[in-house]
């Protein structure tokens, strides 16, 4: 055995490939556009390189190709811009946010004081912009990329009361043209305590059967509590679930299986009433609650079917005053155990795990309450190394921090 193990080493220092190099093969081919300084940075594995200086960058998004990184510039009314990664121009689209690339094709949607447009990148000399809808409140992508599902925001009636929330499809033809808009589902904004005005972004389940989504009452409201739907993609079936609040990563779906995980609670203070809960069934609303006593629970990641990665903090009525680490969560059994220990004056955030390639990285953010590091490590959390450096900090909110206003990987 030990001569097989000295003829690999042999081998592998022939072809000029050391141990240490073959366990990072996955880091070196993962990419990550970031922001740092308020500058947008991309990272391919240990090559660093800066893409602009100047300006209030947030938000960057990769193509599903890794063609284009779109990204918004400016603090108060961002403008939208691209980057390409091949020709290294970038192109200015105009006032926007809420950026999302199609699953398919170089095409992308945003909003604009709640109109909806597309841009057509395809061609990098020729990027158009075309309007699809206005008064809308949120959209995704069909699963197929082959058009949308929006809504609209309610309208106050004059005698009081307000219409119906509208949901609506809309296909694109080949080519550039967009097909005109189809009612897909309605439902009535106020109905036995019951309140919304719009909705957020829409999530499929892995068989395609449920859309998952949150309904908004009006801002204010909002802020301290929302409630999770379940429509069924025939629209035949629609179901209201918990209170949470809206953040978008806060509920997600199973990888293979039709369970939905979200984080059950109302309140706008992150520390507070927050607890990973798992919908086990949809029409009987059959769920359970995984949050120790005494905790609270925020951003997390299914790591499979069976086990999820969340953020965990000792609960407090002190905003700010917190330090959370990761633990993971075995939904069948076994116990819960903490994969991360951060170190004094900071806290551990936003698990992901990555896939590329055959390898799997778990990725989260340590941040203290200047700056942040990108830290990768494998599934099981073993070999921790800090990727990305000087990271800047994603906007806090009554403790809660929406990470990929500062990063998005590859």
């Amino acid at each position: 055995m030990k001569k097989i193990i000295l003829l690999l080493a042999v081998i592998l220092s022939a072809a000029g490939v050391s141990a240490s190099n073959a366990d990072a093969t996955g880091q070196e081919k993962l990419a990550a556009a970031f922001i740092r300084n308020n500058d947008l940075w991309i990272k391919t594995g240990n090559s660093e390189k800066q893409i602009t200086q100047g300006g209030y960058i947030r938000y960057p998004r990769w193509s599903n190709d890794g063609k284009w990184i779109a990204y918004t510039k400016g603090e108060e009314r961002p403008e939208l811009l691209l980057y390409n990664t091949e020709t290294l121009r970038t192109h200015r689209i105009g006032p926007g946010s809420h950026v999302e690339w199609a699953p398919n094709a170089d095409r992308l949607v945003f909003q604009n004081d709640g109109n909806l447009s597309i841009v057509y990148a395809d061609h990098p000399d020729r990027i158009e912009n075309k309007p699809i809808a206005d008064h809308t409140g949120s959209y995704s992508w069909l699963p197929d990329g082959k058009g949308l599902l929006y809504s609209k925001v309610a309208d106050l009636l004059p005698g009081g009361g307000w219409t119906d929330v509208q949901l609506y499809t809309v296909k694109l033809k080949p080519g550039r043209e967009v097909t005109e808009q189809k009612l897909f589902f309605q439902f009535k904004s106020e109905s036995d305590g019951f309140f919304a005005v719009t909705t957020s972004s829409f999530k499929w389940s892995a068989d395609g059967r449920w859309i998952a989504f949150l309904a908004l009452p009006t801002a204010s409201l909002s802020a301290d509590g929302n409630t999770l739907c379940f429509l069924s993609s025939n629209a035949k079936t629609f179901v209201k679930s918990g209170q949470m609040l809206n953040q978008s990563n806060w509920f997600q779906w199973s990888p293979k299986r039709s369970q939905l995980a979200y984080i059950e609670g109302t309140g706008r203070e992150a520390s507070q009433n927050k607890r990973l809960t798992i919908v086990e069934d949809i029409a009987s609303l059959r769920q359970k609650a995984y949050t120790p006593n005494g905790f609270a629970d925020n951003d997390f990641d299914w790591q499979d079917d069976r086990t999820i990665t969340v953020q965990r903090v000792r609960e407090t009525s002190q905003v700010g005053n917190t330090a959370p680490y990761l633990s993971n969560v075995p939904l069948e059994r076994g116990e819960q155990t903490a994969v991360t220990q951060p170190p004094s004056d900071n806290g551990d955030y936003y698990p992901l795990f990555i896939s590329e390639n055959e390898h799997r990285k778990f990725s989260w953010v340590r941040a203290s309450s200047t700056a942040g590091a990108v830290m990768l490590a494998e599934p099981n959390g073993l070999r921790p190394t800090a990727w990305i450096d000087r990271l800047s900090l994603a906007s806090d909110y009554y403790g809660r921090r929406d990470w990929s206003q500062v990063i998005d990987y590859k």
